[in-house]
């Protein structure tokens, strides 16, 4: 690893002292004229959409490959060791910066020990590229200071600009950029005074490009997170391959296959967010243990055993939890789905009284996920150990569950791929 971020250490810039090793780092490859590299970002702990992007980086030999943050579900040791096997497979340079969803849970010490700082510069051939760090929503005066000086310092014909958060969402009525406004207005400005030619950005899940006031800002958000507009809207998984020439600076999206989740993995989708959690992410969780059983449409009891799994509350609060209007929708990986309501999520005393915890089920009997052949399930935890269709019924809101198909089996989903909450 130490070996493919060597041009990473080298140009690092030390933002609490101030001190700037910019341009100690200057390859030039044999054609001056020409420099190419690839930049995605949001693969979100989907570790084989990096795979792919390697496969073509090896093969065509880009100078080297950026990715713009958002590399694991929530910033947890075991997330931070699989992204970085990943990244080792790609046999050019690999360059970083932290996402939001890298800082969660003491995420930022794990990203700074495995990569370094995230805010650096330096210069290849004729470009100065930029690197700051966006991933709280906002950015601190001093590196907004820093940022401007890096800025004015370069005497480099093209400057590029890489972060997490765009610093405006493209999309109509959409409002998924960075956090504080004042803040993002100053980077436009400053981006605009400065001549930058082009800000790379992740986060939002697709592919964009604006201009604004002779900038040119590039979203690429499609390495292997949901996608967050349709295919005409820019909803496309992609990393983009840019190219510089003498005659100017070429940008065009390559894209890659959509996401294939094994059994062993499970995506879950908030309203702007979302995280791929593999079954160690789970395991590393709160989990909840407890014996259960479900009726089924012909009566019979079905499944008794001791479930562990994660609630599933928990599970949407890692992508900002839901309201009491909004639906959960647990989808199969062949299409089958349930709806739940805000009540089946956070149930009330009477409500968790007839069913318990809901919980994504992991293991059943000590036996986990992928010899588990019914597992990710659905399930849910009454304190009597049946989930009757009746309780179903009593737990069900109008136009779901029990009230469309008295079965309290069908709603105990198997081969559980996707958990998403929809705006009721």
């Amino acid at each position: 690893m130490e070996q493919k971020w060597y041009a990473l250490l080298i140009a690092i810039i030390i933002v609490m002292t101030g001190v700037s090793f910019i341009g100690l780092y200057q390859p030039i490859g044999p054609d001056e004229s020409v420099l190419n590299f690839y930049v995605f970002g949001d693969s979100q702990g989907y570790q084989d959409g990096l795979l792919e992007i390697a496969e073509i980086a090896n093969l065509e030999g880009p100078d080297f490959v950026f990715h713009c943050g958002d590399l694991t579900p929530f910033g947890q040791p075991n997330q931070y060791d699989e992204v970085i096997t990943a990244l080792e497979t790609f046999t050019v340079p690999v360059y970083t910066t932290i996402g939001n969803h890298d800082i969660r849970s003491g995420g930022a010490e794990r990203y700074l020990q495995h990569f370094g700082i995230s805010t650096y510069s330096f210069d290849f051939g004729p470009a100065h590229f930029t690197v700051f760090n966006t991933s709280s929503g906002d950015v601190s005066e001093t590196e907004i200071n820093w940022l401007e000086e890096d800025l004015s310092q370069s005497d480099a014909d093209i400057k590029f600009v890489f972060t997490h958060m765009p610093p405006f969402d493209p999309r109509p009525d959409q409002d998924h950029g960075m956090l504080n406004a004042t803040t993002a207005g100053r980077l436009l400005v400053l981006f605009e005074t400065q001549s930058v030619n082009t800000v790379f950005t992740g986060h939002i899940h697709m592919y964009n490009e604006s201009m604004r006031n002779g900038v040119r800002y590039v979203i690429t958000g499609g390495a292997g997170a949901s996608l967050y507009a349709s295919e005409e809207e820019g909803g496309i998984y992609h990393f983009v391959n840019v190219t510089v020439t003498e005659t100017g600076v070429e940008i065009s999206p390559v894209r890659l296959p959509s996401p294939s989740i094994d059994r062993d993995r499970v995506v879950i989708r908030g309203l702007d967010e979302d995280v791929t959690l593999s079954l160690t992410d789970l395991m590393g969780m709160n989990t909840t243990m407890g014996w259960s059983s479900f009726e089924n449409q012909l009566d019979n009891w079905r499944g008794y055993g001791i479930y562990q799994g994660v609630k599933v509350s928990d599970l949407i609060q890692l992508v900002g939890g839901m309201d009491v209007s909004d639906i959960v929708r647990v989808v199969s990986f062949d299409g089958y789905s349930q709806d739940f309501s805000y009540g089946n999520v956070y149930p009330n005393a009477s409500w968790f009284d007839l069913q318990g915890d809901m919980i994504l089920a992991f293991s059943l009997n000590g036996t986990e996920v992928l010899d588990w052949t019914d597992g990710m399930r659905l399930v849910m935890l009454p304190a009597d150990e049946a989930y009757s269709n009746e309780d179903c019924l009593a737990t069900s809101d109008p136009g779901m569950g029990c009230q469309v198909y008295l079965s309290a089996g069908a709603r105990w989903v198997r081969f559980v791929s996707f958990i998403e909450v929809i705006t009721g």
